[in-house]
């Protein structure tokens, strides 16, 4: 299953993770998101970390 998000800028990304904590900050709450996530596993390459605070149009899961 994988949860697939429309951020405000019309991009689709692909929502990874969701934690509390990261090492890099003190601020709680992050999601990491996959900016390429229409590629195979293998080759996906951009992941990025997001402030929980961040706004998605619509978020929805997908099971295949």
């Amino acid at each position: 299953m994988i949860k697939v998000a429309k951020m405000t800028d019309g991009r689709m990304v692909e929502v990874v993770r969701v934690a509390d904590r990261v090492a890099f900050s003190d601020t709680p709450g992050w999601v990491m998101i996959c900016m390429d996530f229409e590629k195979a596993d293998r080759k996906k390459s951009e992941f990025k970390w997001v402030p929980a605070s961040t706004r998605f149009d619509w978020v929805k899961e997908f099971s295949f």
